[in-house]
């Protein structure tokens, strides 16, 4: 069995394994492009919490604080995650409440019995923890089963509306933390 662990920050070879696993999991435009996602990380580097098992990625979690104006976008099904421009991205910060949206939820298919998933997230919560931030909503895109289950499960999230390749669901994650 792998030893998981949870790597906080991204560099270049991290998203490069984060694309190619996309690549197992999603199809067309929600997989990721590299200069978008460094682009992201420019103005975040707290967006993703990473999964690692043998130093490969086998999960991750995309978690971006964006501004009302792109949460209501999104809430309405008008801009995709994979739209979002650095104007869209905010910092995280603890001296202001943050409406996010929850882009992925990945697990390579080899690792999808549960284990890797609660490991992956229990360490997302953590590092939310430890960033003492303020999240009043959370949204969600999702485009698989397994993100629609995240959604409902994890988040106690409600159905809003379809989206052009999957469905809206808004939640928070405040409970958690």
């Amino acid at each position: 069995m792998s030893k998981f662990s949870i790597e906080t920050r991204v560099n270049d070879t991290l998203i490069k394994e984060m694309i190619e696993l996309d690549k197992l999991v999603f199809k067309g435009d929600d997989i990721g492009a590299f200069d978008k996602c460094k682009e992201w990380v420019g103005i975040n580097p707290d967006i993703y919490t990473v999964l690692m098992a043998d130093n490969k990625v086998i999960g991750y979690i995309n978690f971006i604080p964006i501004t009302d104006t792109a949460y209501n976008k999104v809430k309405q099904g008008e801009l995709k995650d994979y739209e979002l421009s650095i104007d869209d991205i905010v910092a995280y910060s603890s001296h202001r409440p943050l409406k996010c949206l929850l882009t992925s939820i990945v697990i390579h298919p080899d690792y999808q019995t549960g284990l890797a998933l609660t490991r992956l997230w229990k360490g997302f919560i953590n590092k939310l923890k430890s960033l003492n931030l303020t999240i009043v909503s959370v949204i969600m895109d999702c485009v698989t089963e397994m993100g629609e289950k995240c959604a409902k499960n994890y988040l106690g999230a409600r159905f809003i509306t379809n989206s052009n390749n999957g469905k809206i669901y808004e939640g928070n994650i405040k409970e958690l933390l």
